[in-house]
């Protein structure tokens, strides 16, 4: 039931269709893991701190550096050297007082997933991690729970939803293990703030879609921005019939 105080607080996102009511509550009892606290985890978790979620849970082994502050817009310089989990789990419940917040000053690794996956609606990868999206990948297949990856570099970014289990192609599909090569990185290669606040409206987009109503969701469909061209083109993943995860080879059923 919401409450007045609540009403009051959420009722311009009450008033848009697919959320109203019914979705403010789901919002309000959800549970979500965001894994990475930087330039994609900042503008994420405030905005789902703001919309209400129940409960965000925050997994980050870094500290702010200066070079941070260009981006991750929820730290200041008097944030410097201190964890960004606290940092930002600081500044979340000052957003909004109503939210559990629990902050974990550590990596996503295989060892603490089932610890940091207990009782989580939803994933969110703002890892900036080839590897760590996998392992996301791997953990969520595992345990039922989908999650929505983002990525950004330079002046381009990408985001998708992914479902254990659904006819779309997976994660996997779209990044074989067998992919070499250096990754992508902002450290090396730049990245333009704006670009990548672009991705992570996008992902909080998706995130509270699929806690308002999860039907409304486009599975699998992935999300290609380049800033330079202004342009955003949408592919619709196909699943590999050779995947390990999703293909034959695991005898999963799509749906």
């Amino acid at each position: 039931m919401i409450s007045d105080q609540q009403l009051e607080r959420y009722s311009r996102q009450i008033l848009v269709p697919g959320i109203d009511f019914a979705g403010q509550e789901a919002i309000s009892s959800a549970r979500v893991l965001v894994v990475g606290c930087g330039g994609l985890g900042c503008p994420i978790a405030l905005y789902l701190a703001g919309a209400g979620v129940q409960t965000l849970r925050l997994v980050d082994d870094d500290c702010v550096e200066l070079s941070n502050l260009a981006r991750q817009i929820a730290f200041t310089e008097a944030d410097i050297d201190q964890p960004k989990v606290g940092a930002l789990q600081a500044r979340l419940q000052a957003l909004n007082s109503e939210v559990t917040v629990d902050a974990y000053f550590a990596r996503f690794t295989s060892d603490n997933a089932q610890q940091m996956l207990a009782d989580i609606d939803l994933v969110i990868d703002a890892s900036d991690s080839r590897g760590t999206r996998s392992l996301i990948d791997l953990s969520t297949r595992e345990r039922q729970i989908p999650w929505i990856m983002g990525a950004a570099v330079q002046m381009s970014g990408m985001w998708a939803a992914f479902s254990p289990g659904r006819s779309e192609g997976c994660y996997h599909c779209l990044m074989p293990d067998s992919v070499s090569g250096q990754p992508a990185d902002c450290a090396t290669l730049g990245i333009l703030g704006p670009v990548v606040a672009m991705v992570a409206s996008a992902q909080s987009a998706l995130a509270l879609k699929y806690l308002a109503d999860p039907e409304s969701i486009a599975w699998g469909r992935l999300s290609l921005l380049d800033m330079r061209s202004e342009e955003v083109q949408r592919l619709n993943l196909q699943r590999n019939p050779q995947c390990p995860y999703c293909g034959p080879v695991n005898g999963s059923s799509p749906q």
